[in-house]
């Protein structure tokens, strides 16, 4: 978004939303200062943005995809994206979940977790990372694949 704002101005356009290039740069930067925050300092402050911004997330791909009936790309990773579905509503949904769970039983950086951990933290760094991977696969490698297995009704062209 920080570099190449097209995609999220697609989105934030088809959603109704300000598209302007500064407006995407500038939700690119906040998404990024607070993610940076959470993993940096942690704590319940930087836990409550990034929950905020995943609810935002949820509602977003929500209403984008009640405008577009489910047509349009969410631009969350440039050309990368699919199209918004429940399952990017969910995903959304259950991370914003997830995360709130630091906001009641909040935690230190990700210095502190590699300091807790056998061997500097290699098997926790590893874990986010694979995590990290999954949550990209199923904004936007799975929902292609999912619609590309739905049947095509009868009479229509392939």
């Amino acid at each position: 978004k920080l570099a190449r704002p097209a995609a999220t101005r697609v989105a934030l356009r088809r959603a109704d939303l300000p598209s302007d290039p500064w407006s995407a740069r500038l939700l690119g930067a906040v998404e990024a200062a607070a993610a940076l925050g959470a993993i940096v300092v942690g704590g319940w402050l930087h836990a409550s943005f990034v929950t905020a911004f995943y609810l935002g997330f949820a509602w977003f791909s929500w209403r984008l995809a009640s405008r577009t009936w489910g047509q349009a790309s969410c631009g969350c990773f440039g050309d990368a994206s699919a199209p918004v579905g429940p399952l990017h509503i969910g995903v959304n949904l259950a991370v914003a979940v997830v995360v709130a769970g630091a906001i009641a039983w909040p935690t230190e950086g990700i210095g502190a977790a590699f300091d807790d951990t056998p061997w500097t933290g290699a098997p926790f760094l590893g874990l986010v990372l694979l995590a990290t991977w999954m949550l990209y696969v199923a904004l936007t490698v799975l929902p292609t694949t999912l619609a590309a297995t739905e049947p095509v009704p009868e009479g229509a062209a392939p």
